[in-house]
């Protein structure tokens, strides 16, 4: 039986009328979400509440689906012909306006038949609270810029981890969890609600699309040439206006605009990896509570309309785009902007003053509301590879890395144990110069800026090391994980850190004796030793570097020293 009574909870006023509207400057905290939704599915038939996994701090993580007549698993939507949308809400629990502009999607979806009309061709799956025991620390000074509402999370989670910054390392059971159900769902568009700091301008809400160039073609096109413009179109009928997620250039919008880069840590950039399309709805913080919900509400009601008129091309462009990821030879990687690309961007904001400073008695930015623009802006969003890495016919990882396994299993990598030991032809890198980041970054010491050296030797592996073969659909995800050089792979992140650090060293009154008598029987050595002394008057004059140089070239260093243990198999 349909409800088209008006719902009143949480201290908001939802409308079931055709006009769906939040009212309010309160937000529903976790408790109250989960209640909701599980009365909703207790209410209908085609929707259900079940738990994906835990926060790091033991509190369930829930999932709702609605998937009217056609099951709730992933097998049975596929085989009725669905694709499926997935949001996550309240990775940022600080910015909660997704919670309750999906309490009344699901609402709306249900209950209003000429909405429900949205989910013919696409199932719904939404993750009410992501990180539960962020939104369970509630107060209402965290987010200093913020307009409402009343209360909200705070943006780490139990362990003060960004989880949007976590999703190739995976240091939190919630991304673990997360990561995990995207695996079995692996939905078609994954969408994620935030709220967006920044400049103040006249837009209700920016749009954040997986960046276009890195996404695989096939996918990539439909994204720009189909998605993106038809949520562009639904909001205008609305009166909602959106941009494009942007990053200023000069301090204000009208100096130039950048596109937002997605590196794999974020969770667009990371479903990227797997051929899927990430959305992120990111509400101006500024606008009133009430406004930002029902802006969200709408972007989903408006990415629901594109996926549900057009699920043939959908399903055609994710298959396309697979194909693609098995056969292609490799894939770019750390991308930059490309800043000799520019376009004309249509852009609305306010006129902006420069007043001095009350506080610092130094010049200050203010936008004047009561002076909107109109106007055309410089925008870049171009990005291309810095590198590109090939793929080998497998990776081969040494069983002792179990973190680094685990998390390839976790991401539906397929792979298999070498059943014996034995020799094989690979290529080896040895890590050479690189930089790290002076202070912790969301618990690591990021590595950027790699450099190596790539060598093809014959190296012995080892019974129960992991085998992973190229040619799948996971292709992409484990080139960018196990590349040496990749910005957000694994060693980047820390998970090899062991083999920067030298185990055994020299005393330089023993070893100045094996050094004299070496240089002697090894003239090409003696040759590059004395040329480095000559170019280098520092190193000359530094007794022991001379030394340690040596040292690193002689017999006695250990073979192990910065060489990567994850290998690149080679065809025979």
């Amino acid at each position: 039986m349909r409800h088209f009574l008006t719902a009143f909870f949480f201290g908001c006023v939802i409308s079931a009328s055709a006009q769906w509207t939040f009212k309010g400057d309160t937000s529903a905290t976790w408790e109250q979400a989960i209640a909701r939704f599980g009365e909703l599915a207790e209410m209908h038939r085609g929707a259900k509440l079940e738990q994906i996994g835990q926060d790091d701090d033991g509190h369930p993580i829930h999932l709702f689906i609605i998937s009217d007549g056609s099951g709730f698993t992933p097998d049975s939507i596929r085989a009725a012909g669905k694709n499926i949308l997935w949001i996550t809400n309240a990775i940022h629990p600080g910015e909660p306006d997704g919670i309750d502009a999906s309490l009344m999607l699901a609402q709306a979806l249900l209950e209003s038949d000429q909405l429900m009309g949205l989910v013919v061709n696409t199932a719904v799956c939404i993750v009410p609270v992501y990180n539960v025991s962020g939104a369970l620390n509630r107060g209402r000074y965290s987010r200093v810029n913020q307009n409402g509402p009343e209360e909200y999370g705070f943006r780490g989670n139990a362990k003060n981890l960004d989880l949007n910054r976590d999703f190739m390392k995976m240091d939190s059971h919630n991304t673990r969890s997360l990561v995990a159900a995207l695996t079995r769902w692996d939905p078609d568009v994954y969408f994620e609600t935030h709220v967006s700091d920044g400049a103040d301008h006249q837009y209700i809400m920016a749009l954040l699309a997986t960046q276009k160039d890195k996404l695989s073609p096939p996918l990539s096109a439909f994204m720009e040439k189909t998605l993106v413009p038809g949520m562009y179109a639904w909001m205008d009928r609305r009166d909602q206006l959106m941009c494009p997620y942007f990053e200023t250039r000069g301090g204000v919008p009208e100096s130039g605009l950048n596109g937002f880069y997605d590196s794999p840590r974020y969770s667009s950039g990371f479903n990227a990896l797997f051929d899927r399309i990430g959305i992120i709805s990111e509400t101006h913080v500024l606008k009133p509570y009430a406004e930002r919900v029902n802006a969200t509400f709408q972007l989903l009601l408006g990415t629901l309309d594109v996926m549900n008129r057009k699920p043939k091309e959908l399903r055609a462009a994710r298959v396309a785009a697979k194909d693609s990821t098995v056969a292609t030879k490799g894939f770019g990687l750390n991308w930059k902007l490309d800043s000799s690309v520019v376009e004309e961007l249509p852009w609305k904001g306010y006129e902006v003053r420069r007043e001095t400073s009350a506080v610092t008695g130094l010049p200050r930015i203010c936008y004047d509301r009561d002076l909107p623009t109109d106007t055309i802006v410089p925008w870049r969003d171009t990005y291309r590879p810095s590198i590109t890495e090939t793929k080998p016919k497998a990776y081969l990882v040494p069983k002792q890395w179990e973190e680094v396994i685990v998390r390839l299993k976790l991401s539906g990598v397929e792979m298999e144990p070498v059943v014996a030991d034995t020799t094989l032809r690979v290529e080896q890198d040895s890590i050479g110069a690189f930089s790290t980041v002076p202070m912790a970054y969301e618990s690591h010491y990021l590595h950027k800026e790699i450099s190596v050296e790539r060598k093809v030797v014959k190296m012995q592996v080892h019974a129960g090391d992991m085998l992973v073969p190229m040619g799948k659909t996971t292709d992409r995800y484990v080139v960018e994980a196990l590349s040496t050089r990749g910005e957000d792979g694994f060693f980047a992140w820390n998970f090899f850190d062991g083999i920067l650090q030298q185990k055994e060293w020299y005393n330089d009154y023993v070893f100045e004796d094996y050094a004299a008598r070496w240089l002697l029987h090894d003239l090409a050595l003696k040759e590059s030793f004395e040329a480095k002394r000559t170019a280098e008057p520092a190193f000359a004059k530094d007794a022991q570097a001379q030394l340690t140089w040596l040292y690193r070239r002689s017999p006695w260093m250990e073979p192990t020293w910065r060489k990567y243990p994850v290998l690149r198999v080679l065809a025979n």
